[in-house]
């Protein structure tokens, strides 16, 4: 059981709690075949598979995946990385001086990723920006779905997101992207987590964005290859079906795999 900073409206009620399990070899085949969707599609593909309730809702259809904010969907995607691991994510960054590029190892802890319940969270949110008020909702996964054909101009898919984002207003100018932006990210500020990091090397000080989704998938390293080997060698080892191994989660096929090693 998980408490989503956000959370959903249903019929009026904001709703926090989920309920989240891990991902099953099953879940890994599946997201395999969707290796030429988008980040956020295989974002939605994974909640939808993994979240086993939301609030009420004693099952998760993909649409209602995609229209969680997308500061829930970070912190799900980091639980999902609790679920599998051990609770800490092994970062591997550069530093950005011109003289220096030197590697970093940054180690993570999982709970010191996640934020607290938003104590003002809204479905709708009203502020003024340039002497006019302005109704807004937080960015979604859909949102994001949304804006990935124009993502070779990350500049028109920011305005996308936040021209969906601004309520029955007409096109959003330059000034209230900026305002509407910032508002957007005080308003959830799990969407978008940033490091603050010191070069051990040349001292700089520099920020990096941890962007869960992709930290996660490139982890985990799911590969239709390894993924079969493992079946395969289960199934000479155990004599289970292919049913019952991808029903496994992968530390679980890990272990089994150890000890068949032990053993042999």
């Amino acid at each position: 059981m998980v408490t989503l900073p956000h959370g959903v409206w249903i019929e009026g009620e904001r709703h926090q709690a989920a309920e989240l399990r891990g991902p099953t070899g099953a879940d890994e085949a599946f997201l395999l075949e969707l290796d030429e969707a988008s980040p956020a599609a295989r974002t939605t593909a994974l909640l939808a598979r993994c979240l086993v309730r939301l609030g009420p809702l004693a099952t998760v259809p993909e649409e209602i995946a995609r229209s969680l904010v997308l500061g829930d969907r970070e912190a799900l995607l980091l639980h999902v990385h609790r679920l599998v691991g051990d609770g800490r994510l092994q970062c591997v960054l550069s530093c950005p001086g011109e003289a220096c590029g030197e590697p970093l190892d940054v180690e993570l802890a999982v709970d010191d990723l996640l934020m607290p319940p938003y104590e003002h969270a809204s479905d709708v949110h009203e502020a003024t920006f340039w002497n006019e008020l302005i109704r807004f909702r937080l960015p979604t996964g859909a949102d994001l779905e949304a804006a990935v054909p124009l993502a070779y101009d990350l500049q028109a898919a920011a305005r996308l997101v936040l021209q969906r984002c601004a309520l029955g207003r007409a096109p959003v100018t330059d000034e209230l992207a900026d305002e509407l932006a910032a508002r957007l990210a005080e308003l959830d500020p799990q969407a978008e987590l940033r490091l603050a990091v010191e070069c051990p090397a040349c001292g700089l000080e520099f920020s990096a964005l941890l962007d869960a989704a992709d930290y996660l998938f490139r982890e985990l390293g799911w590969q239709r290859e390894s993924l079969f080997r493992e079946v395969h060698l289960l199934a000479l080892g155990y004599h289970w079906s292919e049913a019952d191994i991808l029903a496994l989660p992968a530390p679980k096929r890990r272990l089994y795999l150890e000890l068949l090693a032990e053993a042999s």
